[in-house]
């Protein structure tokens, strides 16, 4: 296991409290489960509910009461899973170790029968409300990596400079490119070059707002060159900003991923605010969940004071259980 995929594999608690109306189940009369909201565990990528099946999941048990907690993920390879569920007002309690989740699915069993669920005096509802609880800890079994998508361009693309027919200019600087190449990675360069104004007939590109540093990572990104060695912590703010802006999805993809993987306390704060104002949404989900495993302890984190409120709201959320009406 390599660092990267360690600085995710702490327990996640997980609970909710899902109340259902009497009413509701009693219409309920086919194999048709009810699903509680989905919350988000403190995992990346990781998503939780319930589901109950109050005649069954098939018509061979019309009687039984099943209950099954739901995982949704993509970037955790496995989550192990201990946990409860329970009914208080019943004493009715079911509880799960140690289940396995290798892929998007339902661990459960059955519950109660349906005769108990509206027997009164099993006393599963109060007031014509069930109240549901779970309780339990999740574990991943490491993060995958998601390998940067990129066009296949060859080497002497690059090295032909006589067909290049686009000249980019910043900072009172100059790079040629192939036009076709720019307009195949961004969308937002693709409209421009064919809005028949003055840029798209002269077949130039001003760029005013990113410094030649970047437009020249981007240039020879497009080319599939190596750029890892120019990106660095500096420079990677404003990468990622021009790569939002002029869409250029498998660059944001591939940035992202440079960040999760160099996540510290020294730079998680700026790298959580770069995630919202760059609508990074995997890098800002790593982040919230790194932050998460150090809410109540004595942890020096830098630039704590400035992290963007959105993450500070969610952290705040995250660290109180849910209840699902």
């Amino acid at each position: 296991m390599n660092v990267f995929e360690t600085e995710f594999v702490n327990e996640c608690q997980i609970g909710m409290k899902w109340k259902l109306k009497e009413t509701d189940l009693k219409n309920n009369v086919q194999q048709i489960g009810l699903k509680s909201k989905i919350f988000k565990a403190n995992i990346p990528g990781v998503k939780y509910c319930l589901m109950l099946y109050p005649n069954g999941k098939n018509e061979n048990e019309p009687n039984k009461v099943k209950i099954f907690l739901h995982l949704l993920f993509g970037m955790a390879k496995k989550v192990i899973a201990d946990f409860s569920i329970s009914v208080n007002s019943a004493k009715r309690g079911i509880d799960f170790i140690y289940e396995i989740y290798d892929k998007s699915f339902g661990w459960g069993r059955t519950f109660c029968t349906r005769d108990d669920l509206f027997d009164p005096d099993k006393k599963f509802f109060v007031n014509g409300i069930m109240e549901i609880e779970l309780e339990g800890t999740l574990k991943s079994r490491g993060i995958k990596r998601k390998s940067p998508e990129s066009l296949s361009l060859a080497k002497m693309l690059w090295e032909n400079e006589e067909q290049k027919d686009l000249t980019i200019v910043t900072d009172d600087q100059k790079i040629k490119a192939h036009k076709w190449i720019i307009c195949a990675h961004s969308p937002v360069f693709k409209a421009e070059m064919e809005s028949g104004i003055k840029e798209s007939i002269e077949r130039k590109i001003e760029i005013t707002d990113f410094s030649f540093e970047i437009v020249k990572i981007f240039v020879v990104y497009c080319y599939e060159r190596v750029i890892e060695n120019f990106i660095n912590e500096e420079n990677v703010y404003e990468l990622l900003h021009f790569a939002d802006k002029y869409d250029i999805q498998p660059l944001h993809n591939h940035l992202e991923q440079f960040m999760i993987q160099r996540l510290t306390e020294l730079n998680v704060c700026k790298f959580a605010n770069a995630s919202v104002s760059a609508n990074a949404r995997a890098l800002r989900e790593c982040c919230i969940c790194f932050l998460m495993k150090f809410v109540g302890k004595a942890t020096v984190i830098d630039d704590s004071d400035e992290l963007d409120s959105e993450i500070c709201e969610e952290i705040g959320r995250r660290s109180f259980f849910s209840i699902s009406k």
